[in-house]
């Protein structure tokens, strides 16, 4: 692995770690160094580190296991070779991503509403409430805010229970959710307030096991989020 030099930092770790699995390097089961390891193997921060780990944690090359370390995914050349992680890393335009969370969220409603099992409502009710607990503060802690945010997605992808909609959606969610909230700026909390409504209002469906619901939820939310970040 060599020192970084991008300007885009973080995005520029997720390809030199996506680099070393692809060359042997790393290989499925090996652990990553840690993050002070890493952030001088790369002449990087901190910051820039965990999110190019984070990015690839979304993406499911990377399992993030608390107080053991982070290890390369086991099966890490589908997800390093698919055509949704390559899209994941361009330069998409807004409208695109946004298109292609509308595509594969209205199918995923689909499949949650049927499939979704009590530990996915636990999942996505605690990502609510971190989130509305991330915007209420004083001031509004929007890092955390952005975390609830892609936890509550993540977990809604989960929820369909079928694998190839997950690892297809995954990587297209975690890159959307790094471009809007760097976007955001100034109307974060507002953007914030408004995520908390709409996964409510999805939560609420999907508790009601209506598939129509679920559905209507979900596109709703991501008109207004599109209404609020603007296009490109």
């Amino acid at each position: 692995m060599d020192i970084i030099r991008k300007t885009n930092l973080s995005e520029a770790v997720t390809q030199q770690l996506l680099a070393s699995i692809s060359n042997g390097d790393l290989k499925g089961g090996d652990k990553l160094p840690s993050e002070a390891e890493l952030c001088n193997t790369f002449g990087v921060s901190r910051t820039a580190v965990r999110e190019g780990v984070k990015a690839l944690a979304g993406m499911n090359v990377l399992t993030v296991l608390p107080g053991r370390g982070t290890f390369v995914n086991e099966n890490p050349d589908i997800m390093v070779s698919s055509d949704a992680l390559k899209a994941a890393l361009s330069r998409e335009t807004i409208n695109s991503l946004y298109e292609a969370r509308y595509a594969l969220d209205a199918g995923i409603a689909r499949f949650a509403a049927f499939k979704a099992d009590e530990e996915d409502i636990k999942a996505l009710q605690k990502a609510v409430d971190k989130m509305e607990g991330a915007v209420s503060s004083d001031p509004a802690d929007i890092q955390l805010a952005s975390e609830a945010d892609e936890d509550f997605h993540l977990a809604f992808c989960k929820a369909s229970h079928n694998k190839i909609l997950e690892n297809m959606a995954r990587p297209v969610i975690t890159h959307a959710m790094i471009r809007i909230w760097k976007r955001l700026r100034g109307s974060s909390q507002e953007f914030g307030r408004a995520a908390v409504e709409g996964h409510k209002e999805i939560l609420a469906a999907l508790e009601k096991r209506d598939v129509r619901m679920v559905v209507d939820a979900v596109e709703k939310h991501l008109k207004a989020v599109f209404e609020i970040i603007g296009s490109d």
